[in-house]
């Protein structure tokens, strides 16, 4: 046993050593040239299917990592960098490239097929345009408060045409429903960590989860763009964040509303849960009882 081929890696069997090594290894690759020509047209012809991205960035052709992604110049462009020895030669290390940016072009370009939609309409001009392309570099969610100004500068026709797009105002966040499932999720915070140069790249929350703990060691902006909004212990997801706006619209603020079933039923909190998550979107909560009926005994009518 001399070893393995892992991907387009070489693995020498550990328990070869010196100068033996050395020959057995120089054989081995010489032996395994035509194999890595072989493999990497088998992987270039590979369906998208059989190759993934992990977390952290790395590049997998089922159980072998075969390259890493790095940020380009644009987040939505991010370059890879290949795991091939180099006795394979030139000609598998670019067909292994080529193959590996082919397929981050074509997961990001389905995965946020709405958002590429908006960067590439051309019938968008002046200020919806402009928000339109502070909405794609935000990777397709927006703090509203972060562009009170903007929003406030649009006309109807704009929103209007924002809109069509798939493009929410919501009372807290401005986003693209379709950019909160799982997948576009996990890509999202993939590219934005690789464009912010982190070392250890967050994980997406588990699909579901209407609320998730806060976690106060993640970088800052983690919370939306993993499609949630940091409010008190908790962080509750942007789209039933907004649900729960439509429900306290109706109620009087200024005076006071109490806890309805919807609400608690929205966000699945308990009583003391839901105080704690409003009082992180600014109101202030009051424990209070109701004042107790006290039941009508009825009075019969004096017998003639």
């Amino acid at each position: 046993f001399v070893g393995r081929l892992e991907g387009f890696q070489f693995r020498q069997d550990q328990q070869a050593a010196g100068q033996d090594a050395k020959t057995l290894k120089s054989a081995a690759m010489q032996a395994l040239v035509p194999h890595f020509h072989l493999r990497a047209d088998k992987f270039y012809n590979a369906p998208d299917t059989e190759i993934d991205f992990t977390d952290q960035g790395g590049l997998m052709w089922g159980e072998h990592a075969v390259g890493k992604l790095l940020a380009g110049d644009d987040p939505l462009r991010p370059r890879v960098s290949v795991f091939v020895d180099e006795e394979a030669g030139v000609d598998v290390t670019d067909k292994v490239r080529r193959r590996l940016q082919h397929f981050i072009d074509r997961k990001i370009n389905a995965l946020f097929e709405p958002l590429m939609a908006v960067k590439n309409d051309e019938a968008l001009s002046g200020l919806a345009r402009g928000f339109a392309f502070q909405l794609v570099e935000a990777l397709g969610i927006l703090n509203r408060a972060d562009v009170a100004d903007e929003v406030k500068a649009l006309d109807q026709d704009a929103r209007s045409m924002l809109r069509k797009h798939g493009i929410r105002f919501g009372q807290f966040t401005i986003f693209m429903p379709l950019l909160l499932k799982p997948a576009p999720t996990r890509l999202r915070l993939l590219l934005w960590s690789l464009h912010a140069g982190l070392d250890v790249f967050p994980e997406a929350p588990p699909p579901g989860l209407v609320t998730v703990p806060v976690d106060a060691n993640a970088p800052a902006g983690v919370d939306l763009l993993s499609g949630y909004r940091n409010a008190g212990e908790r962080a509750i997801r942007i789209d039933m964040l907004e649900r729960l706006a439509d429900l306290l619209r109706v109620q009087d603020s200024r005076g006071g509303f109490e806890a309805t079933a919807d609400m608690l039923s929205i966000t699945g909190m308990t009583l003391e849960q839901f105080a704690n998550l409003m009082e992180g979107l600014g109101y202030v909560a009051a424990r209070a009882e109701r004042e107790k009926q006290r039941a009508e005994v009825p009075v019969s009518a004096p017998e003639a």
